[in-house]
């Protein structure tokens, strides 16, 4: 009989320790997948070799980012991404926009999401 619940106990245990580490997996991959997203909206805010496009990509093309960054995001099968870009107001007669990219990973009991945000200014 003790051997019968020792026996239960740790199979308890090692289910804890693989639920643990897949919430962690899962948690870290949509992090880089987030942080990802990120870089690549920057990228496409200040473009190498050119003037800032902030205003102009965030109010009326933010959608062939969005787009893009789907190709780009592909590579992290099993996430569910948003990407937004939303004006905040002025500082320094300059718009201060806000990039927030959200990542949603795995299914059921195992989801984890993350989401970072960046400010960036014209």
């Amino acid at each position: 009989v003790v051997m019968g619940f020792l026996a239960a106990a740790l199979s308890r245990m090692e289910w804890s320790n693989q639920d643990a580490l897949s919430r962690d997996l899962l948690g870290t991959k949509a992090w880089f997948a987030a942080h990802s997203l990120n870089e690549f909206a920057l990228t496409q805010l200040y473009p190498v070799g050119a003037s800032a496009a902030v205003s102009s990509v965030c109010e009326d093309s933010w959608s062939s980012v969005v787009s893009a960054a789907g190709n780009v995001i592909a590579q992290y099968s099993g996430c569910s991404v948003s990407l937004a870009c939303n004006k905040l107001g002025e500082l320094n007669d300059e718009g201060v926009f806000k990039v927030e990219s959200s990542v949603l990973c795995g299914t059921g009991l195992y989801q984890v999401e993350r989401v970072q945000e960046v400010l960036v200014k014209e």
